[in-house]
């Protein structure tokens, strides 16, 4: 984004109250040796080193003591920044990613960034933190609002479910917030922010979001050594946080100087947000159609529902609508009859889809619309299907799960040796299939000794 570019021109740098990382504008000097882009580096000095700002003090005004490499930003305001050798670590990473294979996945990170780059940008900048975390998603997630690693972190910034409670961040039937843009962001700002308060510096606030906090101090501690990048040339620091300062710091490099690399201009409006509460549970794919909103763009910013469905209107749940289409939205929720509501149904013995659907009064289509991959054929006891609710005065039926899912699963259960889905879903009154659908998993997932699962808060672990 412009406004953004702006920021990292030669000899400027925006200040914040927590600073800037990476003073990467205009780049002067050849890479070191090996380098074969023709990239060249932020300001360096003459020895080669890297200008980048370390002292994130609160003011953005030169510390008590400092005595020199001053700067006047574009608004006329004195940043100080020491220097940080330009290892080869950046100068890899600034290769990799201006060409080739790194070229084409950068572009798409920041294509797919697009719509949620205005927003990350104002929740950084309302946080006073280091306007370079907006490229962070790059490194975290490659900007996938449902990126899941083989450790279980979910979401754009890479959630693990033991990380999550000091957040407003809610895992349950419904919903997984670790894949809701607007809680996760502000949750990693937070968490950053947290980092930074314990280490006093950013650089290893970044390592501890990659590594571990407890990790990181206890590394200080035991060096004595409280610098980001001698902690690494030491071998101190895990390999993947050694490596990710690096890579941040090469993407924001590229990512503010995109024509000069080949990564696409955007010159297309911005997208902004703003939240409006669901006044009752409703299909996301209705509203977009209704209200004229790209339906791609919608479900993805609404990735955080499992089924695609609001959760009843009693949890307080709120949709996220651009900016542009607010009014549209909420003229929708308030004149539109036929945004369903849903009940969920635990499959019976002897059930068919046909006698669920007269029952219902909805058609048989409906109940595959809603549930795919279901199978008239293969129904299997315990299964949940989630039903749309045409019609009042719907007598109960046996079967079906009487609570309106407004609860969240708050337990937790560690796997030990022998586990299984079936047994853990006897343990909590639930079919297998509930089970993993509650945890965003594959009813054919391998479950491992250690791994811990979302559950009701019925029974201790």
């Amino acid at each position: 984004m412009g406004m953004v570019r702006n920021l990292f021109r030669r000899e400027t740098l925006k200040p914040l109250s927590a600073a800037a990382l990476f003073l990467t504008a205009a780049l002067m000097q050849p890479l070191p040796a090996g380098a074969s882009t023709g990239i060249t580096a932020g300001a360096t000095d003459a020895l080669g080193h890297l200008q980048i700002r370390t002292d994130h003090g609160p003011s953005p005004f030169q510390p008590a003591g400092a005595t020199g490499n001053e700067r006047t930003d574009h608004y006329k305001t004195k940043v100080w920044s020491t220097t940080v050798p330009l290892d080869g670590s950046v100068a890899y990473y600034l290769e990799y990613f201006s060409t080739g294979e790194g070229l084409a996945y950068l572009t798409r990170c920041l294509t797919r960034a697009e719509p949620f780059i205005p927003f990350i940008y104002q929740a950084l900048e309302d946080a006073g933190a280091p306007l370079e975390l907006l490229y962070l998603p790059v490194i975290e997630s490659a900007f996938r609002v449902d990126a899941v690693s083989r450790s279980g972190a979910m979401g754009m910034w890479q959630f693990m479910m033991n990380s999550i409670d000091p957040y407003d961040i809610h895992v349950n039937a419904w919903q997984d917030d670790r894949r809701d843009f607007w809680k996760s962001t502000e949750s990693a700002i937070h968490k950053l922010d947290y980092n930074y308060s314990r280490t006093g510096d950013w650089l290893l606030a970044l390592a501890a979001y990659n590594c571990g906090l407890g990790r990181v101090t206890r590394t200080v501690a035991s060096s004595g050594i409280n610098d980001y990048w001698e902690l690494s040339e030491k071998n101190l620091l895990p390999r993947e946080t050694r490596n990710y300062v690096p890579k941040l710091a090469a993407v924001t490099i590229l990512s503010n100087s995109k024509g000069r690399y080949g990564l696409p201009l955007h010159w297309g409006s911005r997208t902004y947000w703003e939240r409006i509460p669901a006044t009752k549970a409703v299909d996301i794919r209705r509203i977009a159609r209704r209200a004229g909103i790209d339906e791609d763009l919608f479900l993805t910013a609404h990735n955080e529902l499992n089924y695609g469905v609001t959760p009843p209107a009693s949890t307080g749940y709120k949709l996220k609508v651009p900016v542009a289409y607010a009014d549209a939205v909420r003229a929708v929720l308030e004149e539109e009859t036929e945004l369903l509501e849903f009940k969920r149904y635990r499959i019976q013995s002897g059930d068919t889809l046909s006698e669920i659907a007269e029952w219902y009064r909805i058609p048989q289509s409906m109940i595959y619309e809603y549930n795919p991959g279901i199978s008239s054929r293969y129904l299997r006891i315990g299964q949940i299907l989630l039903i749309p609710l045409i019609h009042d005065n719907i007598p109960e039926r046996h079967g079906a799960v009487i609570s309106d899912m407004t609860e969240s699963w708050t337990g937790r259960y560690t796997i030990v040796e022998g586990d299984s889905f079936w047994g853990i879903s006897r343990r909590y009154d639930l079919s297998p299939e509930e089970l993993a659908a509650g945890n965003r998993l594959p009813l054919n997932t391998v479950i491992r000794p250690g791994m811990v699962l979302m559950v009701p808060e019925k029974v201790g672990n």
